[in-house]
């Protein structure tokens, strides 16, 4: 039965877009009561008769807010980035298992390869030299190039990133593409190919996947101590 393709870093995709809502709620709603506990600390002690509120109490419940705003946002602004990034790096990722399990599984060449526009109605292979930010390709081979042909070969996914945001870099194995053979191993001449995932926060935030010979790939995660090289290599 014929695949069809499917598009891997869509903001449709439930799974992490469901995750960020819920966290923003519960940011929001944490926020809230925190603020709420300090009002009516600060009304406690009023008389019981009186209404309203004094400048005093409007200048600390002020402050309160100003307080939360300055500490939080920066936090949360983190937290959307990072997400991105995961996001990004398990689409890689799951695109690399799919490559690898659909050569073992047809007894073929499965190839990923980059592309400058993977969306149109006849996608090729293409794009910036160490560059997939613009997304990529994964079919089975149908002949014995590297290249997609649609008349030779059978386009298993694209691959879509958000570019304005996330970046995808690979050194010069994976530079035009990644080939995996039937048996599940890489066929590029026994060296690691490496994608790295970044955002303009730099290789500290950074993650990166490796992919050896034998084709079973390493997930990483950047830090200050050792970030990841964002760099095409």
């Amino acid at each position: 039965m014929l695949r069809l393709p499917t598009v891997r870093g869509s903001q449709n995709e439930g799974s992490g877009w469901e995750r960020l809502w819920y966290s923003t709620y519960e940011f929001h709603s944490s926020a809230s009561l925190t603020i709420e506990k300090m009002i009516r600390a600060c009304f406690s002690s009023r008389p019981s008769g009186e209404v309203g509120i004094t400048i005093v109490e409007l200048v600390i419940s002020l402050a309160v807010v100003a307080i939360l705003a300055t500490t939080g946002v920066p936090a949360f602004s983190g937290f959307i980035k990072s997400n991105r990034l995961s996001d990004t790096s398990f689409d890689v990722l799951g695109t690399i298992h799919l490559a690898r399990s659909e050569a073992v599984k047809r007894r073929t060449r499965v190839v990923l390869c980059r592309s400058a526009d993977p969306t149109l109605a006849t996608p090729s292979c293409g794009g910036t030299a160490k560059t997939w930010t613009t997304g990529w390709l994964v079919f089975a081979s149908g002949d014995s190039n590297n290249t997609y042909e649609a008349a030779t070969d059978t386009l298993l996914e694209i691959g879509l990133v958000d570019a304005r945001n996330v970046s995808v870099i690979t050194n010069s194995t994976s530079n035009n593409n990644l080939e995996y053979k039937s048996d599940g191993t890489t066929n590029e001449g026994g060296d690691t190919a490496r994608f790295a995932i970044c955002d303009k926060r730099g290789g500290a935030h950074g993650r990166q996947i490796n992919v050896p010979a034998h084709g079973r790939p390493k997930f990483i995660k950047g830090d200050a101590g050792s970030p990841i090289d964002c760099t095409p290599a």
